[in-house]
């Protein structure tokens, strides 16, 4: 009774495909996705995806062969225009290349994915197990055509030079269909020119970093969470409305592309004058803490303290602020800190002290966070607490497995769409449902994921700002903005 009830929320609300688009009608020499392999038309003619269908998904069966056969499979040479100004290039694939790959004969769809399990970032490991949960979850209730989705999962312990080493085995060894979730910026960054030369999916990073917004020249690949620029803007934007242009501001950064790309938003908010960054500090993502570079910061006494860090370092910041109470800044944290249970349950006493004593932390959300008392009758949240308890032994306040649920329900929308395609699940098709995306998704603040080539190239475009709270003895986010939605508005990296 309990998996019908999950299954009748995930049909009818809780998330929803609402189409899958097409490539425009311009561009000579270069064809849609919906062209056969013998077109000869110098102009791409436009092919539209269907919305999905929870209620007839179940009942479809596997494209490939019989789509093969009528001359609607894949194309697997030419530039084939699968979104405004996002174009893949294939006779630039490997010779040996297989639009198919990873859709094996037996009805598997492999997904691989590269994460940290061990070291200082290891929380986030647990983000696969909560993928492969709702897969579990999908392959069971609601399952696409005849395909049962598998999730190959390795750890990298957030180097990335073993995510480079993982994802070579993987497409080497493990019949890959394409990459989901991989977790950091360093290492996505590392594993791209990888997936571009092997014209292979790498979906969904878990980074921010903006540049995984830019279709035009890396159409293989694309982000997930709210853009740590973007984020970045809201903070100071906040700065500016609460104390006025120039107040002082302290940051801590992790020393990689992720924390430097706060560092150089700051920066750029100081070079128009809304704040004056006082103290910069940089820390190894690998050291045990951060203890020297909160000492030198809490000396600089500015009136904004900023932790662009996550993980491990998140919770070490709000302890080692909250036993100095000669200073009481305004203090922002990363997102990437967001889970309550993970984060600030080992030091629920010292947020509640920062939170009363006018230092509570603030974090500019873009989803609701299973475990936060307000949020548990949502309806998004009831289905996260349901797939858990039907298809785990987790719960909520385990980790980040509510963090994979959602992260795998735009890999399933996205998946969906592959399938209603000419051709169905392939390589090409994902990279087309991908770049025309849009979906419904109440885990979302903006409720809304709206992806269009290079006219828009951003996954998460909503946030809100939200203070870390102790009420009643649980763990809470207080909102303390409005949701500031910028879907649309951020175009493509570089445009």
């Amino acid at each position: 009774m309990k998996k019908l009830v999950v299954y009748l929320l995930c049909i009818f609300g809780t998330f929803s495909l609402v189409a899958a688009g097409c490539g425009s009608d311009d561009g000579a020499g270069v064809r849609s996705v919906g062209d056969s392999e013998s077109s000869s038309s110098s102009s791409a003619s436009s092919s539209s995806g269907s919305s999905s269908d929870s209620s007839s998904a179940a009942s479809d069966t596997s494209q490939s062969s019989s789509d093969a056969e009528e001359g609607t499979a894949a194309p697997t040479t030419g530039q084939v225009e699968i979104a405004t100004g996002t174009v893949l290039d294939l006779d630039e694939c490997p010779d040996d290349w297989d639009p198919y790959q990873g859709v094996t004969e037996d009805g598997q769809v492999r997904i691989g994915t590269s994460l940290p399990q061990s070291g200082q970032l290891a929380s986030f490991g647990t983000i696969a197990d909560g993928m492969q949960i709702y897969f579990d979850f999908v392959n069971d209730q609601d399952p696409i055509g005849d395909y049962e989705l598998v999730l190959i999962a390795k750890d990298d312990g957030y180097e990335a030079g073993r995510t480079v080493a993982n994802v070579e085995e993987m497409l080497e060894t493990e019949n890959i269909l394409g990459f989901a979730g991989v977790i950091g910026t360093p290492n996505n960054f590392a594993i791209r020119p990888i997936t571009d030369e092997a014209c292979v999916p790498q979906l969904l990073n878990l980074s921010g970093f903006p540049q995984w917004g830019d279709p035009a020249n890396f159409p293989w690949t694309v982000g997930n969470i709210l853009n740590y620029v973007t984020e970045t803007e809201i903070w100071c934007q906040h700065i500016v409305a609460e104390l006025g242009q120039g107040a002082t501001v302290a940051g801590l950064f992790m020393n990689n592309d992720f924390g430097k790309t706060y560092q150089q938003t700051l920066q750029g908010c100081e070079d128009r004058g809304d704040i004056d960054l006082i103290a910069e500090e940089l820390h190894d993502p690998a050291a045990p803490d951060v203890t020297n570079e909160m000492t030198t910061l809490i000396a600089s006494g500015a009136d904004v303290f900023v932790a662009g860090t996550t993980a491990a370092f998140c919770p070490q910041t709000v302890g080692t602020l909250a036993s100095v109470p000669s200073w009481r800044p305004m203090f922002f944290m990363s997102y990437t800190c967001q889970n309550l249970p993970a984060y600030f349950a080992p030091v629920q006493d010292f947020a509640d002290t920062l939170q009363k004593e006018g230092s509570g932390v603030l974090i500019a959300n873009y989803s609701k966070v299973c475990g936060d008392p307000r949020y548990e009758n949502d309806p998004s949240m009831v289905l996260t607490r349901m797939v858990l308890e039907d298809y785990s032994d987790v719960t909520c306040e385990d980790g980040q497995y509510s963090g994979g649920i959602f992260f795998a329900q735009v890999v399933v929308d996205i998946l969906r769409a592959a399938h209603e395609l000419p051709g169905g699940i392939n390589r090409v098709n994902v990279m087309e449902a991908t770049w025309n995306l849009m979906t419904l998704n109440d885990n979302l603040l903006g409720g809304r994921i709206i992806l269009d080539g290079t006219n828009d190239a951003y996954v998460t475009e909503a946030a809100q700002i939200q203070q870390v709270q102790v009420i009643d003895g649980n763990l809470t986010f207080t909102p303390i903005s409005d949701v500031i939605d910028t879907e649309g508005e951020g175009g493509s990296f570089g445009n």
